[in-house]
C-alpha cells in the first residue's frame, strides 16, 4: 500500500462518522451541542481534578467526587434558584408589550423635556411620535423577546430533558477520565512525517482555547455577580425599583462573553425596565445615570482587575477583526455563532501559523 491509502485506512475511525455527521447534520446537531458543553465541562473542572490528584487521590475517584458535588449543588438549586430565574425570564418576556413601549416612549420624552433645549425636544418628540418610528420600536421589542426566548432555550435546553442531562454528565466524565487517551488516539492516526507538527499544533490550540474559555467564563461570572450586587445596592440606597435584577445580571454576564458589543447590551435592559416599571419615586434622569454608573463600575472592575488576571494569554486578534468576526458569527449562527466565533478563529489562526512555519522550514531546508 502507498502512504495515501495507509493514511486513509488509519483515519476511517473518525472520517466515516464525520461524513455521516455532515449528511445527517440536523439529527447530529443536538448531540454535537451536548459534546461541546461536555468538553466545556472538562475545561472548567479539570483544574479541580488535578488539584485533588496532587492531594493523592486517584483520577477516577477525583472525577466522581467532583461530579457528585456538582450534581448535588444542581439538585439543591433546582428547587430554589432555577425556578426563580425561569419565572423572571417568563415575566420579563410578558413585560415587553405595546402598552409598556408607549410608557417607555412617554417617560423618555419626559426626561428629555427636562434636559434639552425646547426646539430640540420638539423635534425629537415629533420624530418619536411618528407612526413609522413607533412600528420600528415595536419590531425591535419583538426581536428582543425572541432573543430572550432563544437565550433561555439555550440556557435551559440541557436541563429540560433528563436524558440530555444524563448524557451531558456521562460525556463530561468520559472527557475528564479519558481525555488524554482520546488525544493520543488521534495523534496515533497521524502520519509520522506530520506527527510533530500536528502534536505541536494541538498543544498550542489546547492551551489557547482552554485559557480563553476559562477566562471568559470567570469574567462573565464576576460581571453577573457584581451587576446583581450593584443594582440591588442602587435600589436599596435610592428607593427606585428595577425588577428582574437577577435576570439582568445574568444577561449582563452572558453578554460580556461577546467582545465589545456585550458590555453595552448588558446595560440597556436595566435602563429600559426601570423606565417601564411603576415607581414610587418619580422617574428622573439622575437615576438613569446612576444605572449607567453601576455598569461602568462593573466594567471597570472587569477590565482593570479580573480580565488582566484571567486573560493573560490573549488570542492575539486585532479588535477591529474581532468585531467583524463576531458580527459574521451572529449572521451565521445567531447567539451560538457569536459565542463560538472567536474560539474558532483562534483555532484557525494557530493552524495557519503552524502550517506557515512548517512550510518556511521545508522551503529553507
Amino acid at each position: 500500500m502507498n502512504k495515501i491509502s495507509t493514511a486513509i485506512i488509519h483515519n476511517l475511525w473518525w472520517f466515516i462518522p464525520f461524513i455521516f455527521t455532515l449528511i445527517y447534520w440536523n439529527h447530529a446537531l443536538p448531540i454535537i451541542l451536548i459534546l461541546i458543553f461536555s468538553y466545556l465541562g472538562r475545561i472548567i473542572l479539570n483544574p479541580l481534578i488535578k488539584l485533588l490528584e496532587k492531594w493523592g487521590l486517584n483520577r477516577k475517584l477525583a472525577v466522581y467526587i467532583i461530579i457528585f458535588i456538582i450534581v448535588l449543588i444542581f439538585v439543591m438549586l433546582s428547587s430554589s434558584l432555577f425556578p426563580l430565574i425561569w419565572n423572571q425570564v417568563s415575566n420579563l418576556q410578558t413585560s415587553f408589550t405595546l402598552e409598556n413601549i408607549g410608557k417607555l416612549q412617554e417617560r423618555v420624552l419626559l426626561i428629555l423635556e427636562n434636559i434639552l433645549p425646547h426646539f430640540i425636544y420638539i423635534f425629537i418628540a415629533n420624530t418619536l411620535s411618528d407612526s413609522e418610528i413607533f412600528n420600528i420600536w415595536f419590531a425591535n421589542i419583538d426581536f428582543t423577546k425572541s432573543f430572550i426566548g432563544k437565550a433561555g432555550n439555550i440556557a435551559f435546553s440541557l436541563g429540560s430533558s433528563l436524558f440530555s442531562l444524563i448524557l451531558l454528565i456521562v460525556f463530561t466524565i468520559f472527557f475528564l477520565i479519558e481525555g488524554e487517551n482520546f488525544k493520543r488516539l488521534f495523534l496515533d492516526s497521524i502520519p509520522k512525517d506530520k506527527y510533530d507538527m500536528i502534536k505541536n499544533m494541538l498543544k498550542k490550540i489546547t492551551i489557547q482555547i482552554h485559557s480563553y474559555i476559562r477566562g471568559q467564563l470567570l469574567a462573565s461570572s464576576v460581571v453577573s455577580i457584581t451587576s446583581i450586587i450593584g443594582l440591588f445596592t442602587l435600589q436599596w440606597i435610592t428607593g427606585i425599583k428595577i425588577p428582574y435584577t437577577i435576570i439582568i445580571g445574568i444577561f449582563a454576564g452572558l453578554c460580556n462573553l461577546i467582545p465589545f458589543i456585550g458590555p453595552i447590551m448588558g446595560m440597556i435592559p436595566a435602563i429600559t425596565i426601570y423606565l417601564i416599571s411603576e415607581q414610587i419615586i418619580p422617574i428622573n434622569i439622575i437615576f438613569v445615570f446612576l444605572i449607567i454608573l453601576v455598569f461602568a463600575i462593573v466594567q471597570l472592575i472587569d477590565n482593570l482587575i479580573v480580565s488582566p488576571q484571567v486573560m493573560g494569554s490573549s488570542i492575539g486578534i486585532h479588535p477591529m477583526l474581532v468585531i467583524i468576526i463576531v458580527l459574521l458569527g451572529s449572521s451565521i449562527g445567531g447567539i451560538l455563532g457569536m459565542l463560538f466565533a472567536i474560539p474558532i478563529t483562534a483555532v484557525l489562526k494557530v493552524i495557519i501559523q503552524e502550517l506557515m512555519t512548517t512550510f518556511d522550514k521545508n522551503s529553507t531546508s
